[in-house]
């Protein structure tokens, strides 16, 4: 028994308990309930299968497909084992490049994610669920000191390089996932052929996310502080827009 290195990324549902606090009834408690728990297991198994699939291609023999996860509450936690700062690259690199993808095809309603991307050392016992480690508490702090708005740190300490598409350093010099530029170039772009995702569906999903930052402004206008993490999604959401020549779905703000 003992702790090893680990990629780690520990995501958070964004404003969860503030919604549970505000005394739902059973009935709604139980829907959103229901839609937490479906979107969760969507997460899980969309990386587990995407991973499966790349080490099944792959001539590398990455295995990227071992990654293990666990869910409590309103967190999913991911991590997967490395030998080398090149397996800990590809690893961490992959799992951006999932995440990335499903997040910007779940329809996204009122939920949003905010997370951290880190690498500590971990140990996990599959029987027991249990989990430990100087890693999962670095990932912990990050998402809930530094994250602050619904994005999805990536630590220092993996060095985030300028010149990849889908990472990007906000204002506060943290760096953060891109995750509508990344999965647009992966998943929509024509360039280099037939795109895995029609226009009729990337705009579907692109007016979705629009749509549902629109509701989120509306809803917490008397609440400076939550409504804050919503106008820092907005304006991401508006950079991506004007960077795809999209203006129409751009989120009106003040």
């Amino acid at each position: 028994m003992e702790v090893k290195p680990h990629v780690i990324l520990f995501l958070d549902i964004l404003g969860y308990k503030n919604l549970i606090g505000n005394s739902l009834s059973e009935k709604d408690e139980n829907e959103y309930l229901t839609e937490i728990h479906g979107l969760m297991s969507a997460l899980s198994s969309f990386i587990e299968k995407r991973n499966q699939q790349l080490d099944q291609s792959n001539k590398w023999h990455l295995n990227l497909s071992r990654f293990r996860y666990t869910i409590f509450s309103d967190n999913i936690l991911f991590f997967a084992p490395y030998d080398s700062e090149i397996d800990m690259s590809n690893l961490y690199s992959n799992l951006i490049y999932g995440l990335s993808e499903f997040l910007f095809q779940y329809v996204k309603d009122d939920i949003f994610f905010r997370g951290a991307i880190t690498k500590g050392l971990l140990f996990y016992d599959e029987q027991l669920h249990f989990v430990f480690g100087s890693g999962l508490i670095r990932a912990y702090e990050l998402e809930s000191n530094t994250a602050v708005y619904p994005r999805i740190i990536i630590d220092d300490c993996l060095k985030p390089s300028p010149i990849l598409v889908g990472w990007a350093q906000d204002t506060d010099n943290n760096w953060y996932v891109d995750y509508m530029t990344l999965a647009y170039s992966l998943l929509c772009d024509d360039r280099n052929g037939t795109p895995l995702m029609s226009q009729e569906r990337t705009l579907f999903q692109i007016k979705n996310q629009k749509e549902a930052i629109e509701v989120a402004l509306n809803k917490y206008q008397s609440n400076e502080y939550i409504r804050s993490k919503y106008i820092w999604l907005a304006n991401y959401h508006n950079r991506f827009c004007n960077y795809i020549n999209m203006p129409d779905l751009v989120v009106g703000l003040p």
